[in-house]
């Protein structure tokens, strides 16, 4: 069974067809490329991966985190399910002399495991990619996954959307479909379903609370280290405690598989 039949069970209809369109990889960079998140998320991970080790990039799209950190001396693997942002990742990766980085597709819900090479000192799943797997199962076999390809004390780190945050943003057909599909038994609460989004149409998004990061994460069997609160920016840290699970745009999300030096 190919990646795309793969995904089918964990991730929409509406993710796979945006992740298989050209121009969204082809565009990516560009659109994506300056926002505050990208530069804040790097700083974070340049302090908790303090020593080169081996780095496993889940939806690592177009390798910016690849880059980052296999010019830092860490051997990188890169998992992703859009053959165009596996191409211009290698094209990337070859230019700026990193040849032997692995790049797989996959969906990061189903790892391949006889073609990865664990354990894996850190992994990563950024820019809420995360939140494009349908459903708790999933989301908790996808984490569990990681934390089976983590040496013991290895780091996990992912960001994901704030639930609280979105609601009183949420447009019209985006609140009615995601509630619909909670009344009909077929969503969950913090579904999110955009009717239109770079080039797709009715596009899947997880959206989560901090109780639900917290149980995702005791659930797939790794430790919860820290949760960083983000600024409507999300360039930044959310200043402040009070409605602080109101007020942060999204979650960077920090845990590890126990075991291992502190």
């Amino acid at each position: 069974m190919n990646a795309r039949r793969k995904a089918q069970s964990s991730v929409p209809k509406g993710v796979d067809r945006m992740v298989q369109r050209d121009d969204y990889a082809d565009e990516y960079d560009e659109t994506f490329g300056e926002i505050g998140l990208f530069t804040f998320d790097q700083q974070l991970l340049g302090k908790w991966f303090a020593e080169p080790g081996r780095l496993l990039d889940l939806g690592c799209g177009t390798g910016r985190m690849m880059l980052e950190f296999g010019r830092r001396g860490f051997q990188v693997t890169g998992v992703d399910l859009s053959p165009r942002m596996l191409d211009i990742c290698r094209r990337k990766l070859d230019e700026a002399g990193l040849a032997d980085a692995t790049l797989i597709e996959a969906n990061i819900a189903d790892l391949p495991t006889d073609r990865l090479d664990p354990p894996y000192d850190y992994a990563v799943c950024l820019f809420a990619t995360l939140g494009f797997v349908s459903g708790r199962a999933n989301r908790v076999e996808a984490v569990g996954q990681v934390a089976s390809l983590l040496r013991p004390g290895g780091q996990y780190v992912f960001h994901v959307q704030n639930l609280l945050y979105n609601l009183p943003t949420l447009h019209f057909p985006f609140t009615v479909t995601g509630l619909a599909r909670w009344v009909i038994g077929r969503g969950e609460i913090g579904d999110q379903i955009f009717w239109r989004y770079r080039g797709a149409w009715w596009v899947y998004m997880h959206a989560f609370r901090p109780k639900e990061i917290a149980e995702l994460v005791r659930d797939a069997g790794l430790e919860l280290l820290e949760t960083v609160y983000l600024n409507k920016a999300c360039d930044g840290p959310l200043e402040g405690d009070a409605r602080r699970d109101w007020r942060s745009h999204g979650f960077i999300v920090r845990a590890r598989r126990p075991g291992g030096a502190d």
